[in-house]
């Protein structure tokens, strides 16, 4: 089968070739996939520059999520039944990932797709979304009044402020560029910050006391994250689920000891591990349900895997502006 193959652990250009690997063969419990489009995400770069949460034995291949059709099966029931269908999938651990022709993985990390789901969407229908879903279900569980979240440009950005605005929860935006200020305000947000701007840290805290937000997710780190942590009110919290900035996120002593401000990371995986089966699906059925809403993401180009160095340019240069697509 075609792949891209992760020769080591560097910046992509040096790491990826594209070439040929025998299809996987399925161990107890997995199905293989047949890919059909597989997104390109910032931490797909993290894994390939050895950055990311966990490594595999190389060569292998990357990528996080796809969607394709279940084309075989070594599981039980429910993977003998999904053969024939359109799934999202999620890669193993500890094998191979969706650049590709095929995948192997695990019965239980596929999802069938609706009829009316698209391919395409069902390609981002996983990572994304649920991450949204998950950070909003701190905010309510924490019963914080609003939020504030970096990088709110994003795909993961733009699906969290729809579902702050569908969920009546005041959200403040923080951006980086004016255009992008600029394209949040076109989309109706209303409270939208320049991180690079004199008065940003000034306009921060008084939004933060006014709205009473008290939790903030944070994708860039570094000295921004020092900087949520000293806008908010007392005994607030900043969740860390990223390191666009490449720095290591900061909090202040006063704001630790004397204000009860707190930090915490968030990843994905291991929040699914705690999720049970149930709650998966019932999360997947409101994603498609809601596809092309509050979940809505953006197809900014569709290359083969032979492109997959140019599809990555494209993600540094235009990560705000949609995803790029792999299709084998």
């Amino acid at each position: 089968m075609r792949a891209v193959i992760l020769n080591r652990y560097a910046e992509p250009a040096d790491a990826l070739s594209v070439g040929e690997m025998d299809v996987p063969a399925l161990r107890h419990g997995q199905v293989l996939v047949k890919i059909a489009a597989a997104p390109i995400h910032p931490a797909d770069l993290a894994f390939i520059r050895g950055f990311y949460g966990l490594s595999k034995p190389i060569p292998t291949v990357p990528g996080l999520e796809g969607a394709g059709t279940v084309v075989d099966a070594n599981a039980g029931p429910y993977g003998r039944w999904l053969v024939g269908k359109r799934v999202a999938c999620s890669a193993p651990e500890d094998g191979p990932g969706t650049w590709a022709e095929f995948m192997a993985c695990s019965a239980a990390a596929c999802i069938p797709l609706r009829r009316q789901v698209s391919t395409e969407v069902g390609a981002t229908l996983l990572i994304n979304p649920f991450t949204a879903l998950s950070l909003m279900r701190l905010a309510r569980m924490g019963r914080h009044r609003a939020f504030v979240q970096t990088a709110a440009a994003s795909a993961l950005g733009q699906m969290l402020a729809r579902l702050a605005e569908a969920r009546g929860v005041a959200a403040i935006h923080v951006v980086r560029r004016t255009e992008q200020v600029l394209q949040l305000r076109a989309d109706g947000r209303v409270h939208v910050l320049n991180s690079g701007e004199a008065t940003f840290e000034q306009e921060l805290h008084e939004l933060c006391h006014r709205l009473g937000a008290t939790i903030a997710f944070d994708a860039v780190g570094g000295a921004l994250s020092a900087i949520l942590a000293r806008a908010m009110p007392e005994r607030s919290r900043v969740i860390v689920f990223g390191g666009l900035s490449g720095e290591e996120p900061r909090l202040g002593i006063a704001d630790a000891i004397f204000h009860g401000k707190s930090m915490a990371g968030f990843w994905l995986p291991l929040t699914l591990k705690r999720t049970s089966r149930l709650a998966l699906l019932r999360m997947a059925y409101l994603v498609q349900r809601n596809s092309g809403g509050a979940f809505d993401t953006r197809v900014l180009d569709r290359l083969p895997l032979q492109r997959v160095i140019d599809g990555l340019a494209l993600l540094q240069a235009h990560a705000t502006e949609g995803k790029v697509l792999l299709t084998p």
